[in-house]
């Protein structure tokens, strides 16, 4: 239109005629963008820690699960009876890539007579939640694939007496799954599943730091002859960790004869009818 003019704003082209406003951030700016993110992290960390700490709870109860299959096969080809009693961790020959032979091998790894029966994978035996096992310098535990301790209280290395045995097992040459053959060693015969009267009430193995439960008075599970030492480790003193490793470290992943798996907590541990199978008799306190 005649006499009038049309203001325009001023701007800065590239080379490629582009139009470009640039606005720098400033310190205030980037401080609350920092916050924001400090903020977020702060209160999805719990939740992520949590879906962490469940997954593992649910993959070492799937490993539990399969081990109590694989024994089933074992029982299978076995006329029902459990392997005999090991006390120890390994899986390969030293020095070799080799499986060792369990019947052979006295440092062989409970495990390794399921696994070769029923053709599993060593880390079957690894609870993902371990903190412990597998640390450098912790002797006898030199390897990750032995996380779960199997039932053996009241064996040799328990510290019972006779008349102990026959108050919690009505019988000086039995446990619950093993029994003595010419005295008590770490290499007993396994019973006969059959003769585990309570098999759903029975533990087979469990998260622990010791690969067999010797039980007792022996100070390697929550459950003890002496009732000052009822809810204690006295033999493995600040490895709770292992025998808890769930749910906030409150309980401990169960494999049961029958073949299911639940949690125990530190208090179920204490009742030693867990692991001498005698639900018929009264608790000894």
């Amino acid at each position: 239109m005649p006499g009038t003019h049309v203001g325009r704003r001023h701007s800065s082209r590239g080379n490629s005629g582009a139009l470009h406003t640039s606005r720098a951030f400033t310190l205030v700016e980037v401080l609350v963008v920092i916050g924001i993110i400090a903020i977020l992290v702060a209160f999805l960390m719990p939740m992520l820690n949590n879906a962490r700490e469940a997954a593992d709870s649910v993959k070492c109860m799937a490993n539990l699960r399969s081990v109590g299959q694989a024994v089933q096969v074992f029982l299978r080809d076995n006329d029902n009876t459990f392997a005999p009693g090991r006390n120890d961790s390994d899986w390969v020959a030293a020095g070799t890539s080799q499986q060792v032979d369990p019947y052979l091998t006295p440092t062989a790894y409970w495990g390794v007579f399921y696994a070769a029966a029923a053709k599993i994978p060593r880390e079957l035996f690894s609870c993902p939640a371990i903190l412990q096992k597998g640390e450098q310098g912790m002797v006898g535990y030199a390897n990750p694939w032995s996380t779960y301790g199997q039932n053996g209280w009241g064996n040799s290395n328990s510290g019972m007496s006779d008349g102990e045995h026959d108050a919690f097992f009505r019988s000086q040459d039995q446990l619950a799954l093993f029994k003595k053959v010419g005295g008590w060693s770490l290499t007993n015969p396994g019973r006969r599943a059959t003769l585990v009267r309570y098999p759903d009430k029975t533990v087979f193995c469990q998260d622990a730091w010791e690969s067999q439960l010797d039980g007792g008075r022996n100070g390697d599970t929550y459950a003890s002859v002496d009732s000052g030492n009822r809810g204690k480790l006295t033999e493995y003193p600040g490895h709770d960790i292992e025998y808890l490793r769930h749910q906030k470290n409150t309980v401990s992943n169960t494999l049961f004869v029958d073949g299911h798996v639940e949690a125990l907590s530190k208090t179920q541990q204490t009742d030693e009818r867990y692991y001498t199978g005698r639900w018929d008799l009264k608790r000894s306190y």
